[in-house]
């Protein structure tokens, strides 16, 4: 197996008739998904695609997410896949800088792009995923039902890219992370073996296809399984969605675990069918994952790995679950793969020893597109240094502390705000969500901000309350100086925080603290009558 379209041609010879995909009521069988794929090839070369030519993708989750991919393997181009929470000038910013001649999105997203697409500064080839004669372009199920298919050899190698999908961007403009088709094959042979995929598999895809869980699809093609798509992560679809198709294993981030754990101990439902849930994209504290054990009643899998190595390069696989010790690790390296932790001076740290996490896989990107720069900083002699800062026991085991960039220097003082997060959630029930960041401070330098949604029922919670539990547990260093308490902690698509809306929140609070203040001395110092 050679190429990303070799997986789905060996899926075809091996069950035609066998349903690839489901959404929305619709059921594709691989021959039928392949059909497709062709005849999408034939309509990307009738553009004049060719090799090394990108083509955009902007949508929620659907059967595009899939098709486009293998489409643009089959003549050698690159499907760059877009965060559909991004504002329309940020993606004409994107689309500017990527080159691509296509672009695939739902009339929603062009209804929003239409106007400021200009700013791209070259023509465009839209294709609408739900045809509206509102808009004077093609329809993709029109396009593909008249096209001829395509399914010749192009000239092409193992090492080209094949998929283009951005990072989070939570801490700046996002990099677009360029996977190639070994790269995606080594991946999903890794994944089916690591984690047990196999043909009579069902598997959710409720995690935007427009981030690296994408990958998790090729596994499941790899083994024959079914894939349903769906663009909902609402508790209660995923419950019916699960119990409609027998679901087997579904992908999750911590933050639709609790929702999904709720709802289940609220409504006394159950998901008889699901083997494993596979989370990770965010820590996750051990009260949640005490509930999960109890409710989901399936294997719990933690992958720790982020989109430069195209998914996880550690895992904690269900029996390591069982120790209340492992639980608080992400688990072991994947077979093939190397993770080890370095220091300040290159070397490699012995068990226990602090130092940043550093990966070498066949899984690895070719590098950041049209960034060199930032890709050298991360990538040297076949390594890819994470910026994650952890250490490993004796067993193999990786603990992680926290990001490198997170790292909080406070009167001196090295905090990692990962660690503030757990101990606040250690108050248990009472806290529904947390993020710690650290901010600028006049005497400080930096100090914490905590940000923390108070359980319903659970009883007042105090900012007091937070900064002792941190004070006594952590030091007087490490607590929080700035309590905010919030009804939500605004997350990107792949569940992690959105940091410039707590600064943001945080600046809000102290301009109504200061009003606030000055009316209370105005009115203190009004004469009496």
């Amino acid at each position: 197996m050679t190429y990303l379209p070799d997986m789905l041609a060996d899926a075809v010879r091996r069950s035609p008739h066998k349903v690839a995909l489901r959404h929305k009521g619709r059921a594709l069988t691989y021959a039928q998904v392949k059909g497709r794929v062709d005849r999408l090839a034939g309509i990307l070369r009738a553009l004049r695609v060719r090799r090394g030519h990108h083509v955009s993708l902007v949508t929620a989750n659907t059967l595009a997410c899939v098709e486009l991919t293998f489409a643009c393997a089959q003549i050698g181009a690159v499907c760059e896949q877009h965060n559909t929470r991004l504002s329309p000038a940020a993606l004409v910013r994107l689309l500017g800088t990527s080159g691509s001649t296509v672009l695939v999105c739902s009339s929603a997203v062009w209804g929003r792009l239409s106007p400021v697409i200009g700013g791209v500064g070259r023509p465009l080839a839209v294709i609408l995923l739900d045809g509206d004669d509102a808009f004077a372009s093609s329809a993709y199920e029109e396009l593909i039902a008249g096209a001829e298919p395509f399914d010749e050899h192009v000239d092409r190698a193992p090492s080209d890219p094949a998929l283009m999908i951005y990072t989070s961007g939570t801490a700046g403009d996002p990099h677009g992370v360029m996977l190639s088709h070994q790269a995606l094959i080594a991946r999903a042979e890794i994944d089916a073996r690591a984690m047990w995929f196999s043909e009579d598999d069902v598997v959710l895809s409720v995690l935007p296809l427009f981030h690296v869980t994408s990958v998790s699809t090729f596994a499941a093609f790899l083994a024959g399984a079914e894939v349903v798509i769906d663009d909902s992560s609402r508790p209660e679809d995923i419950v019916r969605l699960v119990n409609e198709h027998g679901v087997t294993r579904m992908g999750a981030v911590p933050y639709v675990l609790r929702l999904l754990v709720a709802h289940l101990e609220e409504t006394g439902e159950r998901m008889d069918s699901l083997r494993y849930v596979l989370y990770g994209g965010e820590p996750i504290d051990e009260a949640l994952l005490v509930r999960c054990r109890r409710v989901l009643g399936c294997g719990l899998i933690q992958g720790y790995g982020m989109t430069e190595t195209a998914s996880a390069v550690t895992l904690l696989e269900p029996r390591d679950h069982d120790s209340v010790a492992l639980r608080s690790t992400v688990g072991r390296a994947l077979p093939g793969m190397e993770v080890t932790v370095i220091d300040k001076q290159g070397r490699e740290c012995q068990p226990g020893v602090l130092g940043e996490v550093a990966v070498k896989t066949p899984t690895l990107m070719n590098g950041y597109y049209r960034d060199a720069p930032s890709t050298m900083r991360v990538m040297r002699e076949g390594w890819y240094f994470t910026g994650d800062i952890g250490f490993f026991d004796a067993a193999g085991y990786l603990t992680l502390v926290d990001r490198k960039n997170n790292l909080v220097i406070t009167g001196g003082e090295n905090v990692y705000p990962l660690e503030v997060e757990r101990c606040i959630r250690g108050l248990g029930g009472r806290v529904a969500d947390v993020a710690v960041i650290g901010v600028p401070d006049p005497v400080w330098g930096e100090a914490l901000a905590a940000f923390v949604v108070a359980s319903e029922g659970a009883g007042a919670l105090t900012a007091d309350e937070v900064a002792a539990r941190c004070e006594h547990c952590l030091g007087g260093y490490k607590k929080p100086r700035h309590v905010l308490f919030l009804e939500k902690i605004e997350r990107n698509a792949s569940g992690k925080v959105v940091k410039d809306a707590l600064r943001r929140a945080l600046s809000e609070s102290a301009r109504k603290r200061e009003t606030e203040d000055k009316e209370e001395t105005w009115l203190t110092s009004m004469p009496s009558s």
